[in-house]
């Protein structure tokens, strides 16, 4: 009687639906965030035209210093760039002839 009984538990067992997780997968990971985008390194050029954009499109000695700031220049890159400004024709001699005027980006 006991050997059926034992079997009689085991049947009704088997007749349960027991839900077992699934640990084969590993400990349950949160998404990781996105990467931001890349900055990407710009020009000595463009930080120059940006920066005296912002300083009224005009490079004299009031704010020469404020733009070699700005744009992360010395002085012989910025007479460089000045000079490949004049060049291109993006830039140009202030009728002062003391002051350098940006004609190319915002300051067109």
């Amino acid at each position: 009687m006991f050997r059926k009984l034992t079997l009689c538990c085991f049947v009704a067992l088997s007749a349960c639906s027991l839900t077992i997780p699934d640990f084969r997968a590993g400990p349950m990971v949160a998404p990781q965030a996105s990467m931001p985008a890349p900055v990407i390194p710009r020009s000595a050029t463009e930080r120059f035209i940006e920066t005296a954009a912002a300083n009224g499109c005009e490079v004299n000695q009031t704010n020469s210093a404020a733009i070699l700031a700005g744009a992360t220049l010395s002085r012989d890159d910025l007479a460089r760039i000045m000079t490949e400004l004049k060049a291109d024709g993006r830039g140009q001699i202030a009728a002062d002839g003391a002051s350098f005027r940006v004609m190319t980006g915002a300051c067109a």
